[in-house]
């Protein structure tokens, strides 16, 4: 079930309906579709991509010098690095790319002065280029965690799959979540766009809610790893042939399976690429028309030969 603040997605049309003022005082920025979805997961484990993102608290352009990204008017440190007992340095807001070249790539805030963001990943073909960006807080466990109803304490749990391949456990505790210990807080644990996580209870409800991200999102996936991600489409299931990831994969060797959303994750289809299109599990080019999909609120687990990035469409511009 989901439900917007308007009927502009359900169209399909991109329609700007106000203005806002960011944080910088000298910046409109145009107000985002927002609205959210109720999803019922089966006892079991499933797959669970978030539809939504956070609204931008900053846009503008940028002039981008090393791993810095030129600003106007924030607040000192108001988007620095959090400290928690995993992690010193955790980030709690990232810097997005939103038009050109790398539209999508996402680049985590270490630090923030009043003129300038510093971030940490940004290619060094991006120096001295002006960019149009956006600044969002990233999407954690704790709102995935929000307007549940039937978690279970120390019981319901995610799995998150790291890039070199190991799985860390987060357990909700309480409204929140906590690390395998039971102990520390783990809620601050940050879901990347386009990244999926594995969460298995014993049948709930969850409400994800947000922005209706209506850029293109880069989607790093890792050759160590098997790699959850999905399209981030909150108005329900996402056609196969419309992945957009043909290009990226390895021809005849890397591929993703799309798993069943009734608690067992059993492979429901296999897909590979030739290079150009999408092939079923004998290597036949999808038909035209074909109505092959990824459950509403899943995504698929893909598996590629080599570090890439897959750059998915956004669902308002499919």
């Amino acid at each position: 079930m989901v439900f917007f603040s308007s009927k502009v997605f359900l169209t399909g049309s991109l329609i700007v309906a106000a203005v806002a003022t960011n944080l910088s005082a000298q910046t409109t920025v145009s107000t985002p579709i927002v609205g959210f979805r109720k999803t019922t997961l089966p006892s079991g484990s499933v797959c669970i991509v978030p539809g939504f993102v956070k609204t931008p608290v900053y846009q503008s352009t940028s002039v981008i010098n090393g791993q810095n990204f030129a600003v106007t008017g924030l607040t000192s440190g108001a988007f620095n690095e959090s400290s928690f007992h995993d992690r010193p340095n955790y980030p709690s807001y990232y810097v997005e790319i939103v038009s050109g070249t790398y539209e999508g790539y996402t680049f985590d805030i270490q630090s923030n002065s009043a003129s300038q963001v510093t971030v940490s990943g940004v290619p060094t073909q991006l120096n001295g280029q002006t960019v149009a960006i956006a600044i969002r807080a990233h999407y954690n466990l704790d709102d995935l965690a929000a307007g549940n109803n039937g978690l279970v304490n120390y019981t319901d749990a995610v799995n998150i799959t790291n890039p070199d391949g190991s799985t860390a456990t987060r357990f909700f505790a309480n409204g929140s979540w906590v690390a395998e210990d039971f102990t520390q807080p783990a809620g601050h644990t940050v879901i990347y766009p386009g990244s999926g996580v594995v969460f298995s209870s014993g049948g709930a409800t969850i409400t994800t809610s947000g922005t209706v991200k209506a850029t293109k999102t880069a989607v790093p996936l890792y050759s160590a790893a098997v790699n959850y991600v999905g399209r981030m489409n909150p108005s329900g299931s996402s056609l196969v042939s419309g992945i957009n990831m043909a290009g990226i994969l390895a021809p005849y060797t890397d591929g993703f399976n799309v798993p069943s959303f009734d608690g067992q994750m059993t492979t429901t289809s296999t897909y590979f690429s030739d290079g150009v299109a999408i092939l079923d599990a004998g290597y036949s080019p999808l038909a035209p028309g074909a109505t092959d999909a990824i459950p509403a609120d899943s995504g698929v687990q893909v598996s590629v030969s080599s570090d890439t990035v897959w750059i998915m469409n956004s669902a308002l511009n499919p």
